[in-house]
């Protein structure tokens, strides 16, 4: 059974997690090469009334360096965004909430 539920658990499952908020600001292709998830936001988070919901994107508000072992473990159990930088040669976790404890945010897991 599956004991991760909130991001708080995923984080304490991981080798390393450092917040390094720089990324776009020293990759200007940071979302180029897309490893996991998608930059584009869900049709069900759409504003739009149109049919065609596609073309919004989320809003990025952290940037973690994470290493490849974890970037795999995350792209196997959840749908998180996750790019590759060739500038930084670093995997970069992008986070698109704030303002609550990890702790607090619950995480959708894929099924195994």
């Amino acid at each position: 059974m599956n004991t991760i539920k909130t991001y708080g658990d995923l984080v304490k499952t991981l080798d390393a997690v450092r917040l390094f908020n720089k990324a776009p600001e020293l990759d200007e292709n940071l979302f180029s090469d897309i490893y996991n998830g998608s930059l584009e936001l869900p049709c069900y988070e759409h504003n739009s009334l149109d049919d065609d919901c596609y073309g919004d994107y989320k809003e990025i508000y952290q940037y973690y360096l994470i290493s490849q072992n974890d970037a795999e473990y995350i792209a196997r159990h959840t749908d998180e965004l996750i790019v590759y930088s060739d500038v930084l040669d670093e995997y970069v976790w992008c986070i698109d909430h704030f303002g609550t404890s990890w702790d607090y945010v619950n995480l959708e897991w894929k099924n195994d």
